[in-house]
């Protein structure tokens, strides 16, 4: 019985291009795949927190900003009177409403002001409450919208 020999005349040759196209195709797989959005704890919000890493005994944080997420203002027809309310609370007046988001906007936030008249409110509250948001500083005042 004759057993095979092992002898190897020709040269062992590894072929790169397949081996460079796996890597590509997996390369644009996990580009593909991965998720670009930002963390949550670098979003605004209210239940947001940053991590703590390390010791933070010594460091004096000043206390957090309350966080508002947007300001709606309500304006109701009542008894053929216009009724104003910001965040479920009545306002008296156009001035007291423009005061009450002064001291909001005092704060050192800038939440988006929403103006949510019902359909019979008159055009001129809806101009007067967005003046009104303007003049206390408001960046951003907006309209809500009935979906029909």
């Amino acid at each position: 019985m004759r057993l095979p020999t092992h002898d190897r005349t020709g040269s062992l040759e590894v072929k790169m291009t397949p081996m460079i196209d796996v890597v590509f195709l997996l390369l644009i797989f996990f580009v593909w795949t991965s998720s670009f959005e930002t963390p949550e704890f670098d979003l605004p919000g209210a239940l947001a927190e940053r991590p703590v890493a390390g010791n933070t005994q010594n460091e004096a944080t000043p206390p957090p900003v309350e966080a508002f997420d947007e300001i709606v203002i309500r304006l109701r027809l009542r008894e053929g009177l216009t009724v104003i309310e910001l965040s479920g609370q009545r306002i008296g007046s156009i001035e007291a409403l423009r005061e009450r988001l002064a001291e909001i906007i005092a704060i050192g936030v800038q939440p988006p002001v929403i103006i949510d008249p019902e359909p019979l409110v008159t055009m001129e509250w809806t101009i007067k409450a967005y003046d009104a948001a303007r003049s206390a500083g408001a960046d951003r005042v907006l309209y809500a919208t009935a979906a029909d």
